[in-house]
């Protein structure tokens, strides 16, 4: 017996931004010229909450937030069992080897600031700083911009920490565990100087443009802070995004993960690394 044609998918959007539904298919968030132009291939299906989501790896990037030494690293006394410590872990062996697998693009966003960044920063971000109690050893939080000095690193070796966050320094670069996945040339690397990546005066929006990026997954920390502004300027941007629930932390206390995560389930799209891993790739003729 042969089974019954799916029916045709509910249209979510306008004629130049939409997805499609399907009870049977889930989301097709893939972004066809038109609702009745041919499939958009390669395309990646993964299961999403009670759902499925089927996405354009091509068309997609993964967005490392803020998963820099200055962080994470327990060379600056962060702590060194942290949550962001574990996430580095999850992106290292499990995420960025799926995103290469299945052709995904990477972009990692810092904090980069220069002297002009230091005198323009609001009070707002500054005193946030300052706030900043995730360190061990009674370490007290140097604010923006202040030279953090010699730092020892494991093997012995000292090296010159630079200022906080300031562009072209040790303590602004890539967790160095991360660091040595990187790939020059392919990856995109963009600076920021707010929480959210997507302000002004940032290049995140012509670097993802210029790859015709249309969905982004979300990764790093802090979920409740960089992660979700940066998501939510995304969003407003016309960006789909994808919440890589068990790939983000925060030094907050749980109900913030938890308010963000529950908020992806009316926003946009949450789902788990497994989700990620256990996608369906399906290759074909390519439709830009």
């Amino acid at each position: 017996m042969e089974e019954p044609p799916e029916e045709k998918p509910k249209v979510i959007g306008g004629p130049y931004n939409f997805w499609l539904y399907s009870p049977v298919s889930g989301y097709d968030i893939t972004h066809p010229k038109s609702v009745s132009a041919p499939k958009v291939y390669p395309r990646l299906t993964c299961k999403t909450g009670s759902t499925h989501l089927t996405l354009a790896p091509n068309r997609t990037a993964l967005v490392v937030v803020d998963m820099q030494n200055y962080f994470l690293s327990p060379a600056l006394h962060r702590p060194p069992n942290s949550a962001g410590l574990q996430i580095a872990e999850k992106l290292k062996n499990v995420v960025i080897p799926a995103c290469r697998k299945k052709k995904i693009p990477i972009l990692w966003l810092n904090w980069g600031l220069t002297p002009l960044d230091i005198l323009a920063m609001p009070p707002t971000v500054k005193r946030g700083f300052a706030l900043d109690n995730n360190f061990v050893h009674g370490y007290k939080a140097p604010k923006l911009g202040v030279d953090v000095g010699p730092v020892q690193l494991e093997g012995g070796f000292t090296i010159d920490g630079g200022r906080v966050l300031m562009r072209d320094t040790w303590n602004e670069e890539i967790y160095d565990p991360l660091a040595a996945l990187v790939v020059r040339g392919t990856d995109m690397k963009v600076y920021k100087n707010r929480l959210s990546g997507f302000t002004a005066d940032t290049e995140t929006d012509k670097a993802l443009k210029s790859r015709g990026i249309r969905t982004l997954i979300f990764a790093g920390c802090n979920t409740d802070q960089c992660v979700a502004a940066t998501l939510m300027d995304a969003a407003w941007l016309n960006y789909d995004c994808i919440l890589l629930s068990d790939a983000t932390a925060t030094t907050s206390p749980k109900f913030a993960q938890e308010a963000v995560e529950y908020n992806m389930e009316g926003l946009d799209f949450k789902m788990t690394c497994k989700d990620l891993v256990n996608g369906q790739r399906v290759a074909g003729d390519v439709d830009f």
